[in-house]
């Protein structure tokens, strides 16, 4: 019994994780103090830029950065690249989207630290199908 609860769980996780079309890096960049977001879509997929509405359906991409003593967040996440606008008939909206890659940064201000904490959520899609939304945590350790 045991033996198939485990399988049955691992079987679950690797399938969550098949799952996930996005692959993320998490940097900081010292000279401009910021954090750097890096996502590589997987080729079909597609995420939605933070300009989508959030009325539209989709879920855009959101970077949360945990408050903590120390780190101060100045402004807002930006995105780097200029998302494609379409008029998505599933959703029935304008919607903002990146196909191949994401690119983000967010500056902040450090004092006395040297750990940044925080989590990236999203969803993708492809033509036919959404995947339910994903959170990915990071930690980021400045030397």
């Amino acid at each position: 019994m045991r033996f198939t609860l485990a399988f049955f769980f691992l079987k679950c996780t690797s399938l969550l994780f098949a799952q996930n079309h996005v692959t993320w890096s998490f940097t900081y960049d010292n000279m401009n103090s910021n954090i750097v977001i890096n996502g590589t879509i997987d080729e079909g997929w597609h995420l939605y830029s933070q300009k989508t509405p959030a009325n539209s359906g989709p879920i855009p991409v959101t970077v949360n950065i945990n408050k903590k003593k120390g780190l101060k967040l100045i402004g807002k996440s930006e995105e780097k690249h200029v998302p494609h606008e379409i008029f998505d008939v599933n959703f029935d909206s304008k919607v903002y989207l990146f196909e191949h890659s994401f690119l983000a940064s967010q500056k902040i201000k450090l004092k006395n630290t040297n750990q940044i904490i925080g989590n990236v959520q999203y969803m993708v899609c492809n033509d036919t199908q959404c995947l339910p939304p994903i959170e990915v945590p990071f930690e980021i350790i400045i030397k």
